[in-house]
């Protein structure tokens, strides 16, 4: 199995778990401590991006390269 590929599933993972914790009704220290320095909509702005949107980006991009290097190409 490629490494792209395991990379790809461990961010997956990490996006999963962020998304259910932001989620959740209990707010967890750093997104309270985000919302207290940037306010609340940017703050949750700032917290979706570096914790949903950046590994999102490299699951994509590794499952993409891992798929290309499965095919041979």
């Amino acid at each position: 199995m490629d490494i792209n590929l395991i990379k790809g599933v461990f961010a997956v993972y990490v996006v999963g778990v962020a998304l259910i914790r932001l989620m959740d009704d209990e707010e967890h220290y750093y997104l309270v401590v985000m919302k207290k320095v940037w306010g609340r909509s940017q703050g949750l702005t700032l917290h979706f991006i570096a914790n949903v949107c950046i590994p999102m980006i490299f699951a994509l991009v590794s499952f993409s390269q891992g798929f290309v290097a499965l095919a041979g190409y």
